[in-house]
């Protein structure tokens, strides 16, 4: 029984010969920041997408997110023109009266209920045009935003800017070359970052250990130098046992320790009973690995860490995200060669000074995350604009999609009629980011800059347009808005000291774009922390805020676990990210359609406990939900424990499994939990065991 899904990477294939016309562009679906060779036709569509052999990061590798793409340009289900909804159906309309519509509610219900009544929901504006808009229209607006923290990184940005002095990755993936250890934890980047985990290998033929620690034999453990598997939701015990053997075997760097951290004597005594043999009766790893692998990250530096889904988005991430940090951290494993946190988040900073302070105004209120939902069914939020698909990637999906029937006004500026725009008021089309030019950062701490590749299809716009249209039409001080992509960055940029000299002409110079931070008069950075720390003391804060001290929290006591009956609901449920099936939109490819079904992963024993069989049909029920998907057996996931794909949702007339997980969010991290959440399960058409 050895079922392992389709492999995340594929080899560049030269474009076709013949072809009109080959543009090069950078993906910007995850931010891997995979080069692309775009195969324009005859007709100005996209007819292929390649990886690009340039592009010295993923060196012409990709994985099928971007494939997949090509039907979301031009396929059927692309929104062509705005539309309103008329008696339950959706009629043409034109842009004008669209923008009328909203500037006219926006400003009816700001002034009548105050500018907190009004929320935007946007997982994808765009590109960097577009978010550069986003943040003068909410700052001149006083709109209340909510983006991807919290359902992607809200508790590792909380964690490493409180550690650090800022959230971005510490170091560049392409670092690996230089470090004796890759740490994956919680991260199949071999399936989700596909274009990207070669340099993992390339790691290895320099001599790196790569070490995988996850719940799941995955792709990546599959292809690591050793997979440590351990207990679903107990990261943060390995993570306090390391931290104790380091300590007491004097193993950590003396000499960084007592120049660059504060709170080392804290963090010693939080951590001085957490034995490898305690933590080995919590995460069912051996203690004799345990004691192992302290040893060799005492012993073996330079070391990379690389944090994925498995360890932020669960409900006690921070505090195994701060265990693991700060293991890094009384190492020495920081600002050096070869050494770091690689993450997805690569922020650069937020431009200072953007809007005259007479002209800023803030959110009446702002309802955490996990309150949204209470708030749209409470009638304190009234309006909302949507740029992506929260009824299939929020919490609680069947409950959202309710509480959307509740708003006077419902905006989706969106490629298809998804699960949210489908109850929308208004839909808007949007521009796809190969319809708008930008800047697009990536995982290799590198700054690219990526040309329109084809015209917008029918009437859409680029959220950058749409929002200086209804400023405008609000009558807001529009002239912040830049015309261009091109001169918004020329803004942007010019605001963020750290990244000033990043001009567009740098960024196409030479494939690969430019390593930040980059100020006027310096030079590129590959890394952070070589001269010191962001902090207000200018070392690294381990026990950062209101003397905050790291402690052990089990998942089974965390939010959305805490008052539920393990008696009756006896197993846990988690999402786990495929590449085929990245984002809510892959569900409208027809390819990633053939590379994924929905189906939840069991282990045999514990098929046999509830009585399925391989490729029947199981129903999984949390308090807050319940699915039904076929079964596909495998050793490769811990018994007791279900795994299954997210955002399946309204082209497969399905609710996807985020219908099981609770609105609440890791104390006092911020992310939504997407893992380890007790559920029940039986045959479909049975009885509950």
């Amino acid at each position: 029984m050895a079922y392992v899904r389709v492999q995340g990477l594929h080899r560049n294939r030269t474009p076709m010969p013949n072809s009109d016309k080959v543009k090069t562009s950078i993906c910007c679906l995850c931010n891997g920041g995979c080069g692309l060779k775009v195969q324009i036709g005859s007709h100005g569509n996209v007819e292929a997408i390649y990886g690009d052999p340039d592009n010295p990061y993923n060196k012409g590798k990709i994985c099928p997110k971007p494939i997949e793409i090509i039907e979301n340009l031009h396929g059927p289900e692309r929104v062509q023109y705005p539309m309103k909804k008329v008696n339950g159906e959706f009629v043409r309309i034109s842009w004008e009266e669209a923008i009328d519509t909203i500037a006219k509610k926006y400003k009816e219900l700001s002034d009548n209920f105050g500018t907190g009544s009004i929320i935007g929901m946007t997982s994808k504006i765009g590109g960097s045009f577009s978010k550069f808009a986003l943040k003068i229209f909410s700052e001149i607006a006083g709109f209340a935003n909510y983006g991807t923290g919290p359902i992607c990184f809200s508790s590792e940005e909380k964690v490493r800017k409180e550690m650090f002095g800022k959230a971005a990755a510490t170091a560049p993936l392409h670092d690996v070359i230089y470090a004796k250890i890759v740490l994956n934890i919680g991260n199949n980047c071999a399936q989700t970052k596909a274009g990207q985990f070669h340099w993992l290998q390339e790691g290895q033929k320099h001599g790196a250990k790569i070490i995988t620690i996850d719940t799941r034999y995955t792709e990546t453990a599959q292809l690591s130098d050793q997979f440590i598997q351990i207990n679903p939701g107990t990261d943060g015990a390995l993570g306090m046992a390391l931290l104790h053997l380091v300590i007491k075997n004097k193993h950590y760097d003396e000499e960084f320790v007592h120049i660059n951290v504060n709170g080392f004597e804290e963090l010693a005594e939080a951590v001085k009973d957490f034995t490898a043999e305690k933590a080995a009766k919590i995460t069912g790893i051996p203690q004799k690995v345990i004691e192992d692998l302290a040893h060799e990250l005492g012993t073996q530096k330079p070391a990379i860490m690389w944090p994925g889904r498995g360890i932020v988005c669960v409900n006690n991430a921070e505090h195994a995200l701060m265990a693991f940090e700060s293991l890094m951290a009384i190492l020495g494993n920081v600002g050096k060669p070869g050494s770091g946190v690689v993450s997805h988040l690569n922020g650069y900073g937020q431009p200072a000074n953007l809007i005259k302070p007479e002209h800023v105004v803030k959110p009446s209120f702002k309802l955490p995350a996990d309150k949204v939902i209470e708030g749209m069914e409470s009638g304190q939020i009234k309006m909302m604009y949507i740029a992506g698909n929260p009824c299939a990637n929020w919490p609680e999906s069947s409950r959202m999609k309710k509480a959307i029937g509740n708003l006077e006004l419902v905006v989706s500026h969106t490629l298809t009629l998804d699960d949210s725009a489908s109850l929308a008021h208004i839909v808007l089309p949007a521009t796809h980011w190969l319809e708008e030019a930008g800047m697009q950062p990536g995982i290799h701490r590198v700054m690219q800059w990526r040309d329109k590749a084809v015209e917008p299809y029918g009437e859409a716009k680029p959220a950058a347009e749409v929002f200086k249209l209804i400023a405008e039409k609000m009558g807001l001080p529009s002239e912040y808005f830049p015309d261009t992509p091109e001169e918004a960055w020329d803004v942007e940029r010019k605001l963020i000291g750290s990244i000033s000299a990043i001009t567009v002409e740098k960024m196409t110079e030479k494939p690969g774009g430019v390593h930040y931070p980059y100020s006027e008069g310096g030079e590129e950075n590959h890394r952070l922390y070589s001269k010191g720390f962001n902090t207000s003391s200018k070392k690294v804060e381990l026990l950062r805020e209101k003397g905050i001290v790291l402690k052990y929290r089990d998942p089974l006591e965390s939010p959305g676990n805490e008052s539920v009956s393990r008696e009756d609901y006896p197993y846990f449920v988690s999402s786990v990210k495929v590449a085929a099936h990245y984002h809510t939109q892959c569900q409208y490819s027809k390819l990633a359609r053939e590379f994924e079904k929905p189906y939840v992963e069991i282990h045999p024993q514990t098929a046999v406990k509830i009585g399925v069989k391989d490729d029947e049909t199981i129903r999984i029920e949390t308090p807050t939900g319940a699915i039904s998907l076929p079964v596909k057996l495998t050793y490769s996931v811990p018994q007791n424990h279900f795994f299954t794909q997210p955002y399946f949702g309204k082209r497969y007339n399905l609710d996807p499994i985020n219908t099981l997980l609770p609105s609440v969010l890791d104390q006092p991290g911020g992310n939504f939990p997407h893992k380890n959440i007790l559920c029940r399960a039986y045959p479909e058409g049975g009885c509950e065991k």
